[in-house]
């Protein structure tokens, strides 16, 4: 991950390198360096759960909430894969936060302009942010007055961004050559470990290049792995089932999920954007209108945090056997305690 954040623009254009010009432009010095970028995304992380905790005071919640909180597929999802934690989407998550945030605060505007000022950067850190915009349309048009206004404003990045692309993008060979000289930048300051990971790999497929590419990988190598995230993807939007009230929102989030369909079509990353997903659909449900505290959600609040496991790519973990469950408590409680 350490390496997705260092991809910069210092060579050319390339479709996430904002985040790692910035970190570059500040120092070359390499413990610095990777002591600055933990220090922010740990920082990001705080940001994140400050937000969640506002969001959630700001409201009257229930039982679900808590397990939508505790979903595999939200919250818990970077504790089951810890590779898909500290990964660029934690900008995009923060964008989102800030402008939930804002609804019920004093100090709207401000909460709105850094939630755009972040989103900004987040775009052109990486393109899997611009899958965002679906989320925060949601929250203005359910939420602020000012619809049109703030509506272009936050689209603003994205169209720059996929204009940019259109006109900066390079053939397969400048990559190439642009990728390179990234690796060999890094290796001048003596960070050759994060050079040949599948960052550096992707920086060089074009779009036609990463559909086939994927495509080939899902369908004819790991069709049956991947058949289980249909149903991990059933599995977290279950518990929105009940709560009545929740129905309401349904066509919001098959706005926000037909949205994300590219991304499932151009990147094997299939647990990743159901986590995205989740934590958009989790934002939207903790801001609404909910039913009164029901039994059935106490017992989902203690099973179905443990109810299966989905890794970022490739291999969801879910087993018909009685001690899965058990498996996977026991996985967490280990894994926060290794934390702690």
């Amino acid at each position: 991950m350490t390496a997705d954040w260092l991809v910069n623009y210092n060579y050319g254009f390339v479709k996430r390198g904002l985040s790692g010009t910035i970190f570059l432009s500040i120092t070359r010095d390499k413990d610095t360096l990777l002591d600055l970028l933990s220090f922010s995304l740990i920082l990001i992380y705080v940001f994140i759960f400050f937000l969640l905790n506002k969001i959630y005071n700001s409201e009257k919640q229930n039982y679900l909430s808590v397990v939508l909180i505790f979903s595999p597929a939200a919250f818990l999802f970077p504790i089951y894969d810890s590779q898909g934690s500290f990964r660029k989407e934690i900008l995009g998550f923060l964008a989102v936060l800030l402008l939930a945030s804002s609804i019920k605060s004093s100090k709207r505007y401000k909460y709105v302009s850094m939630s755009l000022f972040i989103y900004s950067i987040a775009v052109f850190s990486h393109s899997v942010n611009v899958f965002f915009i679906t989320t925060i349309f949601v929250l203005i048009y359910i939420f602020f007055d000012n619809k049109l206004l703030l509506l272009t404003l936050f689209s603003i990045p994205v169209v720059l961004y996929l204009l940019l692309y259109y006109l900066f993008s390079s053939s397969e060979q400048e990559l190439y050559i642009i990728r390179d000289n990234i690796c060999n930048d890094l290796v001048s300051i003596g960070l050759s470990n994060l050079c040949g990971y599948g960052t550096f790999d992707f920086l060089v497929w074009d779009v036609n290049a990463n559909y086939l590419l994927v495509q080939n990988y899902i369908i004819n190598e790991n069709r049956n792995e991947y058949y289980f995230y249909f149903l991990i993807f059933f599995l977290s939007i279950v518990p929105y089932f009940f709560d009545s009230k929740s129905i309401k929102l349904m066509k919001y989030y098959l706005f926000v999920s037909i949205s994300f369909i590219p991304l499932f079509l151009y990147a094997y990353d299939w647990g990743r954007w159901i986590y995205i997903m989740s934590i958009c659909f989790l934002v939207l449900y903790l801001l609404s209108e909910k039913s009164s505290k029901n039994n059935l959600t106490l017992i989902l609040l203690f099973t179905y945090p443990f109810l299966y496991r989905m890794e970022h790519c490739c291999k969801p973990m879910i087993h018909f056997k009685e001690n899965f469950i058990f498996e996977n408590f026991f996985y967490v409680l280990e894994v926060l305690r290794n934390i702690i």
